[in-house]
Parts: C-alpha cells; sequence; structure tokens
C-alpha cells in the first residue's frame, strides 16, 4: 500500500515524477515495455523497500527503464498534501484514504485481464474484497494475512476451543498490532454475529452513528473485561497474530474459533451458531500497490506494477516483508517462504482455508481509521484496569467515534464508508 508520495525525510515535498525517455528505436531487437524513470514509494516496509531495490537492475534490463524507490513512514503519509511518485506501496488499510483524496488511479481492465496479475489465480476473499473499494480496484496486492491464533505449545485445534479460553492480547507480547486489543474486540464481535453484513457492520452506513451498543459488540468486551479482572486468566497459549518468516519456532498459526452461539438481529435473540467454519477476519495489515494521480507514466507504471505483482517477481519480494502471505494458490507449495520452519505444513493449510473462504470481516478503510482504533484500544485498555461495565465504555468510544466522524466530516465519512462495504450512495 505505498503511493508515490514525494516528501523528503527531512519533511519537503518536492515532485520525484520521472520523466519520459526516448522512443523506443523500430528496429530494436527485443521489445520494451517501457522507456521512462519511475519512482516508487514504499510506505513502512524495509523489506519490500530492499527486495525492490535488488530487483532494479531486473527492471532495467527488461524496460531500459530506470527504478527509484524512496521510502516513508505512515505518518509521513498521512500527513502529506499530495503523491508525487508514480507507484506506492502501503498497508491496506489506507486504501480508502488514498482513494478519498483522489491519490491514486483505479487498476486498467488490461492490466486484471493480463497473464502477470492472474486474478483467476489469486485466491477468491482476496480478488473479490481485498481488492474492491467502491466495487471498483485501485489496488494489487502482494499478500494479505488474515487473523488467527498462534499455539506457542499444546493445544493446536481452534476448533475445540471457546472464545472465553483465548486470551486477550498482551501489547508487549503482540507487538505484530499496533492496535491489538481493538482488533482482538472486533474479531470476538464478528465471532458473535450472524454475518459480517450484519451487526458487525460497526458504524450505520446511512448515518455513520455507532453501532456499539449491539448485543455481540457488549459480549465481546464483557468477556474481554472479565479475563483481565478476574484471578483465573485461560489457561490457553494462543496468540493473535498472522503467520510470518519470523513469527518464532515454535507453534502452528491456526483460524480463529467459532462462537458457540450468535446474535440474531431480525429476531432479536442469541442462538446456537450453526457455522461450520469461522468467518475471515482481516485486519488489514497486508501490502497493496497502486498508480498514482500524479505519474505523468502512468502506462509504464501500469507495467511496473502488473511486473510487481506477477508470480514470479512477488514470490521473491513479497516474503521480504512481514505483514504479507501468499496470496496465489499456485504460491501454496511454495509457502514456506512465508512462514516458520517448525508447524509449515499446519499453518500453510489453514490460511488456505481461510483465503479461499466464502466470507470475510474487513476493518473499515475509511480515512481516520487509526483514530477510530486508538480511541477504542485506550478505552478498552483503562477500562480493564478499573471496575467497568461494558456497555459504559462502548458508550464513551461511541462518542468519542462520532466526534472523529464530525471532525473529518461526516458526510465524507459516510460515502467512504458505503465504498468500503460495497454499496451505493445512500438515500437522502
Amino acid at each position: 500500500m505505498r503511493h508515490l508520495i514525494a516528501f523528503l525525510l527531512v519533511g519537503s515535498f518536492t515532485p520525484m515524477l520521472g520523466c519520459g525517455g526516448p522512443p523506443p528505436q523500430p528496429a530494436a531487437p527485443k521489445q520494451k515495455l517501457t522507456a521512462s524513470k519511475l519512482t516508487a514509494l514504499v510506505v513502512d516496509d524495509p523489506g519490500i523497500a530492499a527486495g525492490l531495490k535488488l530487483l532494479r537492475g531486473e527492471w532495467l534490463e527488461r524496460s531500459d527503464g530506470e527504478l527509484v524507490i524512496e521510502e516513508c513512514t505512515t505518518q509521513q503519509l498521512l500527513a502529506a498534501e499530495t503523491l508525487t511518485a508514480d507507484l506506492v506501496i502501503y498497508p491496506s488499510r489506507y486504501l480508502g484514504t488514498l482513494v478519498e483524496r483522489d491519490w491514486v488511479r483505479t487498476v486498467r481492465s488490461s492490466v486484471l485481464e493480463s497473464d502477470d496479475v492472474a486474478t483467476q489465480d489469486m485466491f477468491p476473499l482476496v480478488r473479490d474484497q481485498v481488492l474492491r473499494y467502491g466495487n471498483r480496484v485501485y489496488a494489487l496486492t502482494l499478500g494479505e494475512p488474515p487473523l488467527m491464533l498462534q499455539f506457542v505449545s499444546g493445544e493446536t485445534d481452534a476448533t475445540k476451543l471457546s472464545w472465553s479460553e483465548v486470551p486477550n492480547p498482551n501489547s508487549a507480547n503482540d507487538s505484530q498490532f499496533q492496535y491489538p486489543l481493538a482488533i482482538a474486540f472486533l474479531a470476538r464481535s464478528v465471532a458473535y454475529a450472524q454475518s459480517r453484513s450484519g451487526v458487525t457492520t460497526c458504524l450505520d452506513p446511512d448515518t455513520m452513528e455507532p453501532r456499539l451498543a449491539a448485543p455481540p459488540f457488549v459480549k465481546s468486551l464483557s468477556e474481554m473485561l472479565a479475563i483481565e479482572q478476574n484471578d483465573e486468566r485461560p489457561q490457553s497459549n494462543a496468540m493473535f497474530g498472522w503467520p510470518h518468516a519470523d513469527a518464532g519456532d515454535s507453534g502452528v498459526f491456526v483460524a480463529l474459533p467459532i462462537a458457540d452461539e450468535v446474535f440474531r438481529p431480525l429476531r432479536g435473540s442469541w442462538e446456537d451458531n450453526d457455522l461450520d467454519r469461522p468467518i475471515t477476519v482481516f485486519p488489514l495489515v497486508g501490502r497493496s500497490v497502486s498508480v498514482t494521480r500524479a505519474t505523468r507514466n502512468s502506462a509504464s507504471a501500469s507495467k511496473l506494477m502488473r511486473w510487481l505483482v506477477s508470480d514470479s517477481i512477488a514470490g521473491q519480494l513479497s516474503p521480504r516483508s512481514s505483514a504479507t502471505l501468499w496470496f496465489r494458490k499456485s504460491q501454496e507449495r511454495k509457502a514456506t517462504q512465508w512462514l516458520p520452519a517448525n508447524g509449515a505444513e499446519v499453518t500453510a493449510a489453514s490460511v488456505t482455508a481461510l483465503l479461499s473462504s466464502g466470507d470475510a470481516f474487513l476493518l473499515p478503510r475509511i480515512p481516520g481509521i487509526d483514530e477510530y482504533l486508538g480511541s477504542l484500544e485506550e478505552s478498552i485498555q483503562a477500562a480493564a484496569e478499573q471496575d467497568q461495565s461494558a456497555a459504559n465504555v462502548l458508550g464513551q468510544v461511541a462518542q468519542q467515534w462520532n466526534e472523529i466522524t464530525d471532525r473529518l466530516g461526516r458526510d465524507r465519512q459516510r460515502a467512504a464508508y458505503r465504498r468500503h462495504l460495497g454499496l451505493g450512495e445512500s438515500a437522502d
């Protein structure tokens, strides 16, 4: 998810767009894809940035074009007033932010239909849900990990666990997440809801009013607070996370538990859960690739993007990041490139099953998503240290979310959230 933003590390925002090179000679012995200088901005991923630098020679040989690699932090990206690079690789939860700022282009149909991109080889949830925003494709992926449980020792079958046996994240141990308690809370809430499209839409898509008072959210936080405030904690060795090569030498990753009961909003009651597999939760920590609006070489930048996500090149680039996983069915046999050696076979099967399933909950890709998550994280953390009811805590969070929404613009936030959900404009 890195969109080419041309601010330097000192904080200036100087355009870094490449200029078109000389036209190819008609009698050239080898056809080149492009002959222009391109700048790729990588946001918060030194592994991918290092991999791109190693690929510059291959791109030069392939295109006769120079590839310049720049890096920035998420804070710099969000503080910028414009993007001036040609291509950006960035955390996927900011896709909506970049689209709403009109910083990135839709992916050309010719790119989506190309053999390099091979969308039919992508896992269904990645292709049909992660890539889409507002029912259009603005980015391709270098991998999108689902939320999972890692078992360091002992029990490794999540189907034998109930959610009451899953410990809360510990910020010291769950450093993969910027907001571990908020993500764990949303995952529990999804498990207790009938489906991702029901009560687990955290905000009303017509009004942007928070829905945190709904029973699945209250039950989820009540369990989390009980775990913190009771002397007897769950004995499970499970930890929230997602697989990556540096995740440790012990343990395997498995799907989240299936809830024993779910809330049926139309009936207003709790009932036994008849689902045979959990809903896949995407915290959207993966890496997306987009062509910027600012580029003067959109055709060349599109060809570079297509090349980067191709099976052979993505297989070299994606495993360098701790925030990606394989995203193609054909890559499963190479899954060990992304995984710790111990337990790789079990983990690979679990990941493939999740990414091949039919339903998912995606963290809302709306502007200010980190503000919403940060407010939720702080409130849960504070409540865990005090004797507060879940309903009161969520009422406070709802008030804070409304303040964030009003500051960012309720109409704009509503439009962005509806696009995230794949809905049309709401009726006035």
